[in-house]
């Protein structure tokens, strides 16, 4: 899939005078972006999942200095300060000792899938905490993750809509914001934590 500079151009422009967040989150994720601008502002930041590039227009217009899309299928996003990678290069990159860690990951419906097989993505049943887990080992020491996955109503439950998502409560969200630091949490149709990096 390639998004031509034209079109990127016009979802930034719309960013500017209307909610472009595909998922109609009840604009609660773009003031918590601008809350914590200081982590987004001339900071190299990391997408993980991305099916149209809404996140990556909001970020580079609240400063990011770049932007790392990671993503399972073929992508580009025509701007320079935008690249795209596999999940698979970017591990090879961090094993062969040639990854540089980010400033900022954000994520928003996209590790609530993972280990489910539904993207191209590997199965297993804890896709979503090892996930997790490599966001933590392509963060900087003090750098932060911004994590937005569904919850279930009663939170005392999670669960599984085979191959479609997993639907948060508690017990799971412990395991899966582990070696986290919990700054904040937004409520919208999904979560939204910002998290630091212990």
């Amino acid at each position: 899939m390639r998004i031509n500079k034209n079109d990127f151009r016009k979802l930034r422009e719309l960013d500017n005078t209307t909610n472009i967040n595909a998922y109609k989150e009840k604009n609660v994720l773009k003031p918590a972006f601008i809350k914590y601008k200081h982590i987004i502002h001339e900071k190299r930041i990391a997408v993980v999942g991305t099916e149209k590039p809404w996140a990556e227009a909001m970020l580079l217009n609240l400063g990011a200095y770049s932007v790392t899309t990671i993503e399972y299928r073929d992508l580009i996003i025509e701007d320079e300060r935008v690249t795209t990678i596999t999940p698979y290069r970017l591990a090879e990159q961090f094993l062969n000792g040639h990854g540089v860690p980010f400033d900022t990951v954000f994520t928003f419906s996209s590790l609530e899938h993972s280990g489910l097989g539904r993207y191209g993505d590997p199965i297993s049943p804890f896709g979503d905490l090892e996930a997790t887990a490599q966001v933590w080992c392509m963060v900087k020491p003090g750098g932060h993750f911004i994590l937005g996955v569904p919850v279930r109503g009663n939170r005392n439950r999670c669960s599984i809509v085979w191959n479609a998502n997993r639907n948060y409560g508690n017990y799971r969200l412990q395991h899966l914001t582990a070696n986290w630091r919990v700054l904040e949490e937004f409520i919208s149709t999904h979560r939204i934590y910002v998290l630091q990096k212990v």
